[in-house]
């Protein structure tokens, strides 16, 4: 430690430079190199909110321009979008993509009221299954809703990495050493990559719980754009097809809105 800072102890031990660490928001940070440690006691709220901005920054023009609620004209339905795409924006892609599969299956339930005035309880399953039962779909959206509970909803419900990740192979360096790893020697190694002495091997993602977790981090970014986009396209023809106004009335001359059952306050 210099008498102004924090000096680099990478830097220090591998190149022979005393280089001077940035403190930034939480953390220390090595220009040079980019080692860093988090600072004991300091807000990370900076540092999320930087984070945020950036990815919100990058994802934006990716996804579909963003609903307002008079789009839509359904708070139920409205509200879990909102959550689905800020979700996004932040970029917590797997919760995003959980809450896709809430979205649709709340849309199930919400055509199963209009048409069947029944406040259906069911999972997404159930749901689905009520929607055949009756046709209140039409077969291409429910072989959409079929496919998307099949393929992402339960997986992603149930946390199923090796499911998610089918067929995702990644190149890897496996690395093992003798007598232990030491910094000099793994810095050897990352050289030995880096200037292709050490050849990458194709691995399958699903196989390797060791490696899953990371993988899946940037498969979920692509994978949650693209669904999020499609499920934007499905909620925007649901609402033409499934949600007609004169739908409602008619329900509401059937059943009343259950406001009638309410003690009201006379004036």
């Amino acid at each position: 430690m210099k008498k102004d800072g924090f000096i680099c102890t990478r830097c220090k031990k591998i190149e022979g430079k005393e280089v001077l660490m940035i403190e930034k928001h939480d953390m220390l940070v090595c220009p040079g190199c980019k080692t860093s440690f988090y600072i004991k006691g300091k807000s990370p709220l900076g540092r999320y909110k930087e984070t945020w901005n950036k990815n919100a920054d990058d994802v934006f023009t990716l996804l579909r321009p963003p609903f307002h609620l008079n789009d839509i004209e359904n708070p139920r339905l409205y509200f879990l979008y909102e959550d689905c795409y800020h979700t996004l924006l932040v970029g917590h892609y797997n919760a995003s993509i959980v809450l896709l599969g809430v979205l649709l299956e709340a849309l199930m339930k919400e055509r199963i009221w209009l048409r069947l005035c029944l406040d259906f309880h069911g999972a997404f399953g159930d749901c689905l299954k009520k929607i055949v039962d009756h046709s209140l779909m039409k077969p291409e959206d429910v072989k959409f809703l079929k496919k998307f509970k099949d393929l992402v909803r339960n997986p992603y419900q149930h946390a199923d990495e090796s499911q998610i990740l089918q067929g995702v192979f990644v190149k890897a360096w496996p690395l093992a050493f003798k007598k232990g790893m030491t910094l000099k020697k793994l810095e050897k190694a990352m050289q030995k990559v880096k200037s292709g002495n050490l050849r990458p091997r194709i691995l399958p993602a699903w196989e390797i719980p060791a490696m899953r977790s990371a993988v899946k981090q940037a498969y979920d970014r692509q994978h949650a754009i693209n669904l999020f986009n499609q499920v934007y396209d499905f909620l925007l023809a649901a609402k033409i097809k499934y949600f007609k106004k004169e739908e409602y009335e008619e329900l509401q001359r059937k059943f009343g809105t259950k406001l009638q059952n309410v003690e009201h306050h006379e004036l």
